[in-house]
């Protein structure tokens, strides 16, 4: 039975089969490479999905479907130039980032010398008000005293 299996697997009919099978995918993909962006996208993420094992592909059908290839190549070429731009955004956005973290860390830096200000003046607010209260009452006391009429 092995035998039957190998035979058929390897007959005529199974590479027909295939070169059928290789040249619908090969349309396929023309196909799909002719669309728009976003499709094309799509695209690449179907053959990139691992549905369709090209490493199985021979040689001699790659050589004799180059218009796969060709289709292949190009949602690559759209791949890597969108990877491209949007690698291009994100170093922009670093920085942006890195400036706006800067400016952070220097406004944080400010604001803490201001809250450390504002802390100090809290202090000695606190700090003259108790002297404040205290002066105060030993003027009045003075100052009762130097008006209390006394029969001395």
């Amino acid at each position: 039975m092995e035998d039957e299996d190998i035979q058929i697997s390897n007959s005529e009919e199974a590479r027909a089969s295939l070169t059928r099978l290789i040249k619908a995918i090969e349309g396929w993909a023309a196909k799909e490479t002719q669309k728009n962006e976003l499709e094309m996208t799509a695209f690449g993420a179907a053959l990139a999905s691992g549905i369709i094992s090209f490493h199985q592909f021979s040689s001699k059908d790659c050589r004799k479907f180059s218009k796969l290839i060709g289709s292949v190549a190009r949602v690559k070429q759209h791949l890597e130039k969108e990877h491209k731009k949007f690698d291009s955004e994100i170093d922009k956005m670093h920085i942006k980032f890195a400036q706006e973290m800067e400016e952070l860390d220097l406004k944080i830096i400010r604001d803490r010398k201001e809250f450390k200000h504002y802390l100090v003046s809290l202090i000695y607010a606190e700090e003259y008000n108790k002297l404040r209260s205290s002066v105060t009452n030993i003027f009045e006391t003075l100052q009762a005293k130097a008006n209390y009429e006394s029969k001395d």
